[in-house]
């Protein structure tokens, strides 16, 4: 059973489910329980995990070849019959589709078009050098930002920074995944940034991502200052440097030479405990 759930990616769904729901309410003066339940905060975290469902199960019924060469270690998806998968996705899209409408025609677009993009994910982009990367990068960014449009009082450029800092992590640990996964695409015939242009160029574009992203975090710190009294300011700079800044660093450092699917997964388990404690940091707000 604990397997079968495994499909869901748990701690995934818990991180976007928690970074939406911490930025509904630290990043709007205005919030409070009641009135983001009011206005659906249940609904739009409802439907993101419903789109993250059925694409993660879509990209596994379809991987099952490469996922068994690469020995990704989650419920084997072969022993589940096909008819039971196709329920699945058909439930998943209607409840992602349902918790758009009960929200506005703009989250129902916003759901049906990411159902759309994970299936082209799913079945051609995840092929095709960068794109795949981008596109998932891009969703995480949504999932994010989508939030002005049901609570408008979130201040756009705290908003902005954290969509952008999911989306450029997302980015980065997706071309690492690649770096992990090279053998299996290779026998497939997957066209991976690793197996096109090679684990240089991988590592070098994640490296230059970090680097955006640490720049850009630094910037932000600026505007970010003005939330915090001094004493508090000078804790959450701290709690920055340690937990977010620096792994980052670090992380940009071996990226440059790693080569092997060990040291790709240990730093693939490493942005994800970014992603985390960037997803902490809203409590200071």
């Amino acid at each position: 059973m604990l397997k079968y759930f495994a499909l869901y990616r748990p701690l995934n769904i818990f991180f976007i489910a928690l970074a939406q729901l911490l930025c509904a309410y630290y990043l709007d003066p205005y919030a409070s329980i009641n009135q983001l339940v009011a206005n659906g905060v249940l609904w739009i975290i409802l439907g993101t995990l419903a789109c993250s469902s059925f694409g993660y199960w879509l990209n596994d019924f379809l991987d099952k070849e490469r996922d068994s060469i690469n020995k990704v270690k989650t419920f084997d998806i072969s022993n589940v019959p096909t008819y039971v998968i196709y329920i699945h996705l058909f439930v998943l899209a209607i409840l992602a589709a349902f918790s758009g409408l009960m929200l506005s025609s703009v989250f129902l677009y916003i759901n049906l078009l990411t159902l759309f993009s994970l299936s082209l994910y799913s079945i051609i982009l995840k092929n095709i050098a960068f794109l795949g990367n981008v596109l998932i990068a891009f969703l995480s960014f949504v999932s994010i930002f989508m939030l002005i449009f049901l609570f408008p009082d979130i201040d756009f450029a705290l908003l902005f920074y954290f969509a952008t800092l999911a989306g450029v992590l997302t980015l980065c640990r997706e071309l690492v995944k690649d770096g992990e996964d090279v053998e299996g695409d290779k026998i497939t015939g997957a066209k991976t940034v690793p197996v096109v242009f090679g684990t240089n160029t991988l590592n070098i574009s994640v490296y230059v991502l970090l680097i955006f992203i640490i720049s850009f975090s630094v910037i932000s710190l600026y505007h970010q200052s003005v939330y915090f009294p001094a004493a508090l300011r000078y804790v959450y700079y701290l709690y920055y440097l340690l937990f977010v800044l620096t792994p980052l660093y670090t992380i940009a450092v071996d990226v440059r030479y790693a080569q092997h699917k060990q040291e790709y997964a240990k730093l693939s388990l490493r942005l994800k405990y970014v992603i985390a404690t960037g997803i902490l940091s809203l409590l200071f707000f």
